[in-house]
């Protein structure tokens, strides 16, 4: 399916868009010249735009002037975080990464699956299908396996089921494992989704340990393994997750390579500020501050945004923290919220209310952003508890 405009000049085919997704960034570019015999696709996910060109065997990887126009300036304003007004330079930017595809082996190379098996697809949605059931013995693993994540529901919703279950055998051992989404679960619930475990079966009975999840609503377990566990795929168009011995984790191939700032600390106007500079995105920067006894998210952008709801969404290995912003300036460029009901300077200083949020924060080296559901880049997480903590210690309580 392509959503998006379609361009089409006599042999040559341009065409844009992306998936239906649920938030994550995921955007595309197709260029097709019969004339020339070039293919050129290009691909901006988790903070890269990757740009393939399939030519002839001899051709060397091409250069970013030496692209269509309209693909250097999709590439451009993908970078941007796609605003509504077009860029006036074509510089090449940082999240670029240029290859070039041999078109005697690309067919192999692009085309060739993995495996010819399916993918199993479970969804958790309430309103999609009926969970599998726990047995008692299914339960009690369960529930010793998540602690104190499972122990009260969230307010509102008492007398509801705390996780819906179901079975998959992971590791292809003949035995089903359990799959758990929390659902009402107060310590693994937050203002975007549910997180959930995996309690492995073995020959002496179900694991102690819980092999811990990202927010998700949907789990593909893919024919593809590694390390001995199928590889899994969270709503559809997330990143490949693939077992590294101790965690499922997205792997750093597929991670963007460029090294964004560490948090630093500067004096304004008589305080201490918590300033941060992400990467590939419209966010200029991020600071925390106290203001009046409160403490303070602000939020400078490249470009205007229109005055409309916007939520930040902070994106810690899988768990997400939402913030609504509200502009304080007339063009639209910066954005403040109130953080004195919210808990993302704890994950900033590597803290969490739960055990699972706390190994989780502990772990988090960075933080990937969102508005409104868009990806804009990432933050480091390096020298943020320091920061951050010198910045609210007179306002904000850890």
């Amino acid at each position: 399916d392509v959503t998006g405009p379609v361009q089409l000049d006599a042999c040559h085919l341009v065409l844009s868009g992306n998936a239906a997704h649920m938030g994550t960034e995921q955007d595309a570019m197709l260029d097709v010249d019969l004339a020339s015999g070039t293919v050129i696709a290009a691909i901006h996910s988790g903070g890269r735009i990757d740009i393939y060109t399939v030519a002839d065997p001899a051709a060397a990887a091409p250069g970013w002037d030496a692209l269509p126009h309209t693909l250097r300036e999709w590439a451009v304003r993908a970078d941007m975080g796609f605003p509504q007004q077009s860029p006036r330079n074509l510089v090449e930017p940082r999240s670029v990464r240029l290859h070039a595809l041999s078109a005697a082996v690309a067919p192999a190379a692009v085309v060739a699956p993995r495996t010819t098996a399916k993918p199993r697809s479970i969804n958790f949605d309430s309103g999609a299908t009926k969970p599998t059931p726990p047995t008692p013995a299914q339960d009690a693993a369960i529930r010793r396996a998540a602690g104190d994540d499972l122990t009260q529901p969230l307010p509102g919703h008492a007398g509801e089921p705390l996780y819906a279950m179901a079975l998959a055998d992971l590791n292809d051992d003949g035995r089903a494992d359990l799959i758990v989404q929390y659902s009402y679960a107060a310590g693994a619930c937050g203002s975007a989704g549910c997180s959930g475990i995996i309690v492995m079966a073995t020959p002496q009975g179900y694991a102690h340990k819980q092999i811990g999840l990202p927010n998700f609503t949907t789990l593909a377990v893919l024919p593809a393994m590694h390390g001995g566990m199928h590889d899994l795929q969270f709503d559809g168009d997330s990143p490949v997750w693939q077992w590294t011995g101790k965690e499922y984790a997205i792997p750093k191939a597929d991670l963007p390579q460029l090294h964004a700032p560490a948090w630093e600390t500067r004096a304004a106007a008589g305080r201490t500020l918590a300033l941060v500079v992400p990467i590939d995105s419209v966010i200029k920067s991020v600071s925390l501050f106290c203001d009046q006894g409160q403490p303070v998210l602000a939020m400078l952008l490249k470009l205007p945004r229109p005055a409309q709801p916007t939520t930040m969404t902070w994106v810690f290995r899988g768990w997400t923290v939402n913030v609504a912003m509200s502009p304080t300036n007339r063009d639209g460029t910066l954005w403040m919220t109130n953080l004195s009901r919210s808990d993302l300077p704890e994950w900033l200083a590597h803290r969490g209310n739960t055990r699972q949020a706390a190994e989780l924060a502990r772990a988090a080296t960075e933080a990937y952003l969102r508005l409104n559901g868009e990806g804009q880049g990432r933050v480091s997480l390096k020298d943020s508890t320091a920061a951050t903590r010198a910045a609210l210690a007179r306002c904000y309580r850890y």
